[in-house]
């Protein structure tokens, strides 16, 4: 369990900074600000072959947010539409 320093708060991950190495994630590091994602890119930055991928993690949908997609809704046998028939090509 983490123990969190005397006069200090904690906060929630905004960022998230992947490290990849030739095409394979290294590492990813989750920062509470930019300036802890703009360290984290500079300790990778001198390195051969190494890429990074930033992500705003704020951003994400979440359930229950509003852009939230509905659920289908299943037509009744009642409620179903004039679907034209299949054309009958005489095959």
């Amino acid at each position: 369990m983490a123990v969190q320093p005397e006069g200090t708060e904690w906060a929630t991950p905004t960022i998230e900074v992947s490290v990849f190495r030739h095409g394979e994630l290294v590492t990813r590091e989750l920062c509470e600000s930019e300036a802890d994602a703009e360290l984290v890119l500079a300790t990778w930055a001198e390195i051969e072959g190494v890429t990074c991928q930033v992500d705003d993690l704020s951003y994400h949908h979440r359930p229950g947010d509003v852009l939230e997609p509905e659920p289908a809704v299943l037509l009744d046998e009642d409620d179903q539409r004039d679907v034209p028939a299949e054309p009958d090509y005489g095959g």
